[in-house]
């Protein structure tokens, strides 16, 4: 796997600050209105733990929007 899903533009922009600053790549791409598909190479668990802390998920896994 080496996608990450998001809701907001600006939260997968975070992200790819902090990936790049570790020497991965990152391309965003916006699949529809409320999806943003973030892929990154190369995939290690580093990758896999910042998911969660920038407001991401992985695809297949169960995901609610945040109750504002």
């Amino acid at each position: 796997m080496s996608t990450i899903q998001f809701a907001a533009e600006e939260d997968a922009a975070e992200l790819i600050r902090e990936l790049k600053g570790e020497g991965f790549t990152a391309n965003l791409r916006q699949v529809s209105a409320g999806l943003w598909e973030l892929d990154v190479n190369p995939w290690d668990d580093r990758v896999v733990a910042m998911v969660d802390v920038y407001g991401g998920w992985l695809p297949g896994d169960a995901h609610l929007p945040d109750a504002e």
